[in-house]
């Protein structure tokens, strides 16, 4: 089996995986054959794909996480809001995942956007009981852990809809409305009877982060109730891969590499590395590119979630990325759970930025992770014009043709050429004399040092809140024009 995006979805195709929709209705069964009519559905309602089974992908088989039909009665539990019935829903999810050996969350999650608010409780409930398992938690707070999971955002049925589903950025009076939710569940929860003080504590504290930047309570470190730190991560992953309909899901990838820059600062340092351990980077099942041009499926895991098996598409040959030597520098560069024209998209919106504010200065970013490019750009481009690009290469080349920008803000790992390389490539280009900061979420002593070598003239660890990052930059431009 494999996993095709809606929009590559062709009719004859097979489906390899039921879709079962709310109130655990079979809406496409596995071995249907595909229609134009069906994939118009699909497409409709918010689907980002399905699995479908073909001749290259007959050898992948792989096992739900928990039993669908479970899944979806938690589902609908979560929408009626029915206590009795989350608390034995609860319990069955720990027994279905505690009677298997190993739980590696394989498959791609199967929702359409308008289904997300309550498959979400569920989905972050299964990462969060998966996550409670590797630390060692005993069967009662793993029911009570999930149990909180599912209830965690109970509190948005308190906020208006229209604040929920907005397309558009949050006023400042709308986003003080969303971070009231962690509240609302508590009184929701505090008005039922029966309630364990420690699912209530973990429901009010699943938005605080590790450095007290939170809320509602601006709690930090051990302060925070460890069942609110396994939520808070599970909570913020689920969001980030998930399609909606007002924006593209972002890829596991992407993802990982925000919490990853988040370690201690918005989230525990061990749930991070347990989430990576247990929810692979690029799912099996899915095409990606690699950094040479060659095409191929993943297969399976390895130690590395960045690097897993994979199946070339041009001649089958099985090849793992994490210890084949003639595969070593290359990196997966783009997956199919990724945006196909994200980035033409970016460009088309720079280039009438750049035209409309050409007075503004320019910022240019170059990091290969979609959801750091997107996010960076709204927190600069009301007062910058900021031009994004996703790889090295494309950087120099965009050095060749155009003015020098007033800033560049450099990520350092990047597929192709690494962000402190090409930065050696400009410095030595006719007109490049602009400041340099490397924006990453890698903090060694040894790369820092790498840094200062390159006379750059700050350094920022991802994921950066956005006032700081508006901070540091107006402190780089002003520092450069003075000095």
């Amino acid at each position: 089996m494999r996993f095709v995006k809606v929009d590559s979805l062709e009719p004859g195709m097979k489906v390899a995986r039921d879709i079962i929709a709310n109130r655990n209705v079979v809406m496409i069964t596995r071995g249907m054959v595909l229609s134009q009519t069906l994939i118009d559905r699909l497409n409709k309602n918010g689907y980002m794909g399905l699995y479908i089974s073909d001749q290259f992908s007959e050898e992948l088989e792989m096992e739900e996480s928990i039993d669908p039909k479970l899944f979806n009665k938690g589902v609908e539990a979560v929408e009626t809001q029915n206590i009795d019935e989350i608390a034995n829903i609860a319990t069955d999810i720990v027994v279905d995942i505690s009677s298997k050996d190993n739980v590696c969350l394989d498959l791609f999650d199967l929702r359409s956007f308008d289904d997300y608010t309550f498959h979400h409780s569920v989905n972050v409930a299964v990462y969060s009981v998966i996550v409670g398992r590797e630390l060692g938690l005993d069967k009662n707070d793993l029911n009570l852990l999930c149990f909180a999971a599912i209830c965690h955002d109970f509190g948005k049925t308190k906020v208006p809809e229209e604040i929920i589903k907005k397309p558009a950025k949050l006023t400042d009076e709308e986003y003080d409305e969303i971070k009231k939710h962690p509240r609302y569940t508590f009184d929701i929860l505090g008005n039922m009877h029966g309630i364990p003080a420690k699912i209530k504590q973990a429901v009010l504290c699943h938005h605080e982060n590790e450095n007290g930047s939170g809320y509602p309570l601006g709690k930090s470190g051990d302060d925070i109730p460890l069942f609110s730190k396994i939520i808070h991560a599970a909570d913020v992953f689920d969001a980030l891969i998930s399609r909606r309909s007002y924006k593209e899901a972002y890829s596991p990838a992407d993802a990982f590499e925000y919490l990853e820059g988040g370690k201690n600062i918005l989230f525990d340092e061990r749930i991070v590395n347990i989430m990576k351990k247990i929810i692979p980077a690029f799912p099996p099942g899915i095409d990606v590119v690699l950094s040479n041009g060659e095409e191929a499926m993943v297969l399976g895991h390895t130690g590395d979630t960045m690097r897993p098996i994979v199946k070339m598409i041009a001649d089958g040959r099985k090849v793992n990325l994490e210890t084949d030597p003639e595969y070593k520098k290359v990196r997966i560069t783009k997956s199919g759970l990724m945006p196909e024209d994200y980035v033409g998209e970016v460009k088309e919106l720079n280039e009438s930025r750049f035209t409309e504010v050409e007075e503004r200065e320019t910022i240019l970013v170059v990091d290969d992770s979609n959801l750091t490019l997107t996010q960076t750009r709204k927190i600069l481009e009301p007062d910058y014009n900021v031009v994004t690009l996703p790889r090295g290469a494309e950087a120099v080349e965009y050095m060749k043709t155009h003015k020098c920008p007033d800033l560049v803000l450099m990520d350092i790992i990047l597929p192709d050429i690494n962000g402190m390389d090409c930065i050696r490539i400009m410095r030595g280009m006719a007109g490049f004399n602009c400041p340099v900061i490397f924006y990453t979420a890698k903090q060694d002593r040894e790369t820092i040092l790498k840094c200062r070598e390159l006379d750059a003239v700050d350094y920022i660890l991802k994921p950066v809140l956005p006032v700081y990052l508006k901070e540091r930059v107006a402190v780089a431009l002003k520092k450069y024009m003075i000095g």
